[in-house]
């Protein structure tokens, strides 16, 4: 069985009231819900860290992809295809109304 430790806080009135009135209405002690609302932040961190290293994952994928496409291009047979991706590209992102990726890395 895990080990608890006690903390102490102090809260206003207010919010008092409504913690003691939240645990009674779930039949729990004070302790056990605001243990309970604590351990559900604590794991909504938890899975917000897990989605984050998700979407790394994602954009580390989406640039593999990108170089690997850019690689296939710069090999093909036809030489004007690679330029041909690049100016479909361009054309896309404007009909996105979406900002060119700048080759000076400002804005």
């Amino acid at each position: 069985m895990t080990n608890h430790i006690c903390l102490q806080t102090y809260l206003s009135y207010p919010l008092a009231e409504w913690v003691r009135a939240q645990a009674e209405d779930r039949g729990e002690c004070v302790s056990v819900f605001l243990r309970d609302l604590v351990m559900a932040t604590y794991l909504a961190q938890d899975d917000d860290q897990k989605n984050s290293l998700k979407d790394i994952d994602k954009a580390r994928e989406a640039v593999f992809a990108s170089v690997a496409l850019d690689a296939i291009l710069t090999a093909h047979p036809d030489s004007s295809l690679r330029q041909k991706t690049h100016d479909a590209y361009a054309r896309r992102l404007q009909r996105l109304r979406l900002a060119p990726a700048s080759l000076n890395g400002g804005k």
